[in-house]
């Protein structure tokens, strides 16, 4: 597939959707104040049902489109690689220590930096950054954010973002996730099942509530949905794609950052790793971007450039997929700062979803090179092109983190942490060390080499 080839309908107008379900919610109240409650309640289970089978027709069709480029399969995945290392160590790295932490703790400073103001479009995020007296982009954590009682995700506050209010890694569904990988392969080791990924997601990972503030969910869009269907008793793998509009979301490679960890210098390995834990709940471009970012990420192990890491992710997924071609874009781009950035992307991609795995892909490879091998400049370009921006700032974060090891990140991004993290998985403590979680990768790491 080719971004030529994709012509998205104008048919669906946010704009357009939000007054018509708002009438529809006016008139239900003016139903009941004339005394026809009964009847508009009739009329929205109508509504409710014909929507139910839209989207089954929708989730139908998207199933059952196929596209030779674009397989799902790993052997099919595998014949349509390029040319490519496929693993560069032997060993773990003799710094591997070092660039474990410069990885997972600039994974978790991209995250927190990105956080404040997630999918906040920039003259927004440029403007609250203007009244708190902060740069855009950001050269250190927020002074202060928006609404800074609200609650995040479930035990934190939204003022845990700040640099006056953070006593931890706040909370983040990006860095459970993170987590959830550890704990997976603590359990069943590297070649777990889905099925055995799915119970650890039972047993650790809370859903927090529906229809309330977005800060008491555990999760969100096609983990939400893959999460409610095993709770429900859906069994594998129609779990993952019933109600799942997020096939081809970032939320997988998200999720991939732990199988480059215990996986370094061995980018066809962690993506393997990858490739099994996204097409629980995505397809295609969504799985091939979780594989390519832990490919990368694996890569950023054995290299000194974090742009010969993304090339070398690049060699694990099919070359002639929608995210391969716009990854090559991307890589032959050459943006000044994160608004030029920002323009050529979606100048190139309008229409597409601001989640979706290749457009925050596009942001973190054009984060990297903007930065430079800077730390501080990668994530703060990064973050400040919007999208999903602690995903885009997370994973940013961690890719350079691996190439320069921690000693090359700036204290300020650090000391704020405390050396601790605050989380919210279920049977686990609601704080935990940043020392000991790196310590249970390196173990992993280790035991998995021997093996």
């Amino acid at each position: 597939m080719k971004i030529e080839q994709v012509h998205y309908s104008d048919r669906f107008q946010e704009a357009f959707w939000h007054e018509e379900i708002d009438d529809i919610s006016r008139y239900l109240r003016l139903a009941a104040e004339y005394g026809r409650t009964q009847e508009g309640e009739s009329y929205c289970r109508e509504l409710e049902d014909a929507l139910k089978q839209v989207k089954q027709k929708f989730e139908q069709l998207a199933l059952s489109a196929r596209d030779p480029q674009e397989p799902d399969d790993l052997p099919e995945i595998l014949a349509q690689r390029p040319d490519g290392p496929r693993q560069l160590l032997t060993g773990l790295p003799e710094d591997y220590a070092q660039r474990l932490r410069g990885a997972f703790y600039g994974r978790m400073a991209g995250c927190t930096l990105g956080a404040a103001l997630e999918f906040e479009p920039i003259p927004a995020a440029k403007s609250w950054a203007e009244r708190f007296g902060d740069l855009y982009p950001l050269t250190d954590y927020w002074s202060e954010v928006r609404w800074p009682e609200d609650p995040h995700y479930i035990v934190g506050k939204k003022k845990d973002l700040t640099r006056a209010g953070m006593d931890a890694v706040p909370p983040d569904d990006d860095t459970m996730y993170t987590l959830l990988g550890l704990l997976t392969m603590e359990a069943y080791g590297p070649d777990f099942t889905q099925e055995q990924m799915a119970e650890i997601w039972k047993k650790y990972l809370p859903l927090g509530r529906d229809y309330v503030a977005g800060g008491e969910k555990g999760c969100w869009w096609g983990e939400r949905s893959l999460l409610k269907n095993l709770l429900a008793g859906v069994p594998l793998p129609q779990a993952g794609v019933a109600g799942n509009p997020n096939l081809q979301g970032i939320a997988a490679w998200t999720r991939a950052d732990s199988y480059g960890y215990v996986f370094p210098g061995n980018p066809e390995k962690a993506a393997a790793l990858a490739y099994r834990d996204a097409s629980i709940n995505h397809r295609r471009n969504g799985v091939y971007g979780s594989m390519f970012m832990a490919a990368a990420i694996s890569a950023a192990f054995a290299v000194d450039d974090p742009m010969e890491a993304v090339r070398i992710g690049l060699t694990e997924i099919p070359k002639d997929s929608l995210f391969a071609e716009g990854i090559r874009w991307a890589l032959a781009q050459s943006p000044s700062d994160y608004q030029e950035a920002f323009d050529q992307t979606w100048a190139r991609y309008r229409g597409m979803f601001n989640g979706s795995a290749l457009t925050n892909a596009i942001h973190v490879v054009m984060g990297l090179k903007i930065g430079g091998g800077d730390f501080t400049k990668t994530i703060g370009e990064t973050v400040a092109m919007s999208g999903d921006n602690d995903c885009t700032g997370a994973t940013a974060g961690s890719i350079l983190g691996a190439v320069i090891g921690i000693g090359n990140i700036p204290e300020h991004w650090i000391r704020p942490f405390h050396g601790r993290m605050h989380g919210y998985l279920k049977e686990m403590p609601e704080y935990l060390s940043l020392e000991e979680v790196c310590g249970r990768f390196e173990t992993l790491a280790r035991r998995f080499r021997q093996s």
